[in-house]
């Protein structure tokens, strides 16, 4: 049997990671995906006009496939070809072009829910599961374009994978994300571990399917409070308000504060009351917690490391001393940071009081003095 290429539709992938040359490897998965949902609506489109058959022909997926035949430039456009084999012989003329009626009916799906007028009756229910995992791997600044400069043009965002949910009553969002927390058990044999969320520090079950990540969850895992926060890039499942349910599978996992940093938050963790000539209460995780999340805004905008102390009340001070002056932030036991400049040259002096989820106001403070006053 002969083997017939032609091209199937077009993409464009434009936005964020789409702006550099090539094709990042993580995202191949997405054009298998897209095979899978097109094999489901054709299914489901076969099942609407054959209503007296249960079942599509015997051979009916493995009839379609698709191969990414080039990369083009221009943001990136992956050439996309069907293979068929011998010109569809398992259909009838009536169904011959079944697959590119799927396409069709795809982007015909996507254009009617950004109209608002919803998910159109045709679009088989069956195929509403694929449809949201399509493009899990998209970041909020990417979208995908359909058939470009053509009638069929429409395009694809999270944002529409969101409304998709919403529209089919999805109550479960599955997405390839960072999610960042602390590992607080594993169980390798089991391929399962419990992840401690930094946002809103709820505990959620994790699985992973590769043995290999087991060493990097474990180098990790610490019961105790002060267990090393890391950033895990997950197959993850969140609810349409984006909390985060459970992790499906671990892709890769990395501390997310420099190994000294945290080294530093540890040994305050360690104080015992009395640390300071019999005087110094001890440093609460909590406190600890908010300086981390203060060190990764931090970290985030490129501001150097503090020199980081505990305060005998229990809090802790960062400071960025340099010789024209200095800026002091003051983590205190009640949700506050004292922000603290002061100039050598002129002896002008700026105080503030933030509360500690002040994140980016806090930065600005600090990245302002920084820059006023580093050599």
């Amino acid at each position: 049997m002969g083997e017939i290429s032609r091209a199937f539709g077009s993409w464009r992938l434009q936005g964020g990671r789409y702006e550099e040359p090539g094709l990042p490897v993580e995202v191949l998965a997405e054009f298998a995906r897209y095979e899978r949902l097109v094999i489901d609506v054709a299914r489901g489109l076969y099942k609407q006009r054959h209503a007296s058959r249960q079942r599509v022909p015997r051979g009916f997926a493995s009839s379609f496939s698709l191969r990414l035949s080039d990369i083009r430039r221009g943001s990136v456009i992956p050439v996309l070809e069907r293979t068929t084999v011998d010109a569809d012989v398992l259909f009838d003329d009536r169904d011959a072009g079944i697959f590119d009626e799927a396409r069709v009916v795809i982007q015909d799906a996507l254009r009617s829910i950004q109209a608002g007028s919803g998910i159109p009756r045709n679009f088989p229910p069956h195929a509403l599961r694929e449809f949201s995992r399509f493009g899990r791997s998209l970041r909020d600044d990417e979208i995908i374009e359909f058939d470009s400069g053509t009638p069929n043009s429409v395009i694809y965002s999270q944002s529409v994978r969101r409304q998709i949910h919403e529209q089919a009553r999805l109550e479960r969002f599955e997405i390839e994300t960072l999610v960042s927390g602390q590992v607080v058990g594993v169980s390798a044999d089991k391929g399962i571990f419990e992840f401690r969320l930094t946002r809103g520090e709820k505990v959620v079950p994790g699985r992973f399917s590769s043995d290999d990540i087991v060493a990097d969850l474990k180098q990790y895992l610490d019961r105790s409070t002060m267990a090393p926060t890391v950033a895990i890039n997950a197959v993850a499942i969140q609810s349409i308000n984006e909390d985060i349910i459970e992790i499906q599978d671990v892709l890769s996992i990395e501390p997310v504060l420099p190994a000294d940093w945290s080294d530093r938050l540890s040994e305050l963790h360690d104080l015992e009351a009395g640390w300071l000539d019999g005087v110094g209460q001890p440093v609460s995780r909590k406190v600890l917690r908010e300086v981390e999340s203060l060190l990764l805004e931090f970290l985030d905008e490129q501001v150097q490391r503090p020199y980081i102390y505990p305060t005998e009340d229990g809090g802790v001070q960062l400071e960025w001393p340099y010789s024209a002056g200095e800026v002091t932030l003051t983590v205190t036991p009640d949700d506050k940071v004292e922000a603290y400049s002061f100039s050598k040259q002129d002896d002008r002096e700026c105080d503030k009081t933030f509360h500690w989820r002040q994140l980016n106001e806090i930065a600005e403070f600090v990245i302002g003095g920084i820059a006023e006053y580093a050599d």
